[in-house]
């Protein structure tokens, strides 16, 4: 026998009352991951093409001789140089450095705002709003904005007096408060006129 179920359970929730989404992950840049795999992909296509070339040498279908055959020729019997050590370390420090930058943490290149939603806006966005947000106090003739994840450098050439600077700090620093991690923000007066 069912248990009575509650009409208050079974009524359709209204737009305000649904859970709100869960944010997607940040996302992160590529690395050096795509470099390696075109690297890889072209080296193993090159042999390939030499593979498949003495396949059809040795089946009779193309004339000459092997590429593979003939190098394994010209190294038989040469006598080990005293560059080759060296080179070949250098090269197996390349490939574990190589390897290990594959598999290293990706950057981050992108500011999360702080919503429900995965929301995020790059670096040179928050420089061009920092440089709007300079603009808009009085007495800023000029605004140029360097932006970092974690830093904004504004530089601003101004008619007015050392307070601009705060001013600007001020408007910037609000403008940047819907990120979720705020970058510090650090201001440089050009040419204020005291």
């Amino acid at each position: 026998m069912s248990s009575p179920v509650d009409a208050g359970a079974m009524a359709p929730r209204t737009e305000d009352e649904r859970a709100p989404l869960r944010g997607a992950k940040e996302r992160t840049g590529s690395g050096v991951v795509p470099v390696l795999g075109v690297l890889m992909s072209l080296l193993l296509l090159g042999l390939a093409v030499a593979l498949v070339r003495d396949a059809l040498v040795l089946l009779g279908v193309l004339g000459g001789a092997p590429w593979l055959q003939t190098a394994v020729e010209a190294v038989r019997g040469t006598a080990p140089a005293t560059w080759t050590a060296p080179a070949g370390a250098a090269l197996a420090l390349l490939g574990l450095w190589l390897l290990s930058r594959a598999f290293a943490r990706r950057s981050r290149d992108e500011l999360r705002l702080r919503s429900r939603t995965a929301v995020t806006t790059r670096p040179r966005d928050v420089a061009r709003l920092s440089s709007a947000a300079a603009r808009d106090v009085d007495g800023v003739l000029r605004a140029r904005t360097s932006a970092t994840r974690r830093a904004v450098s504004v530089a601003v050439t101004t008619t007015g007096g050392e307070s601009v600077g705060a001013a600007v700090q001020q408007a910037v620093t609000d403008r940047l408060a819907p990120l979720e991690r705020r970058p510090s923000v650090r201001v440089r007066v050009e040419g204020g006129q005291p």
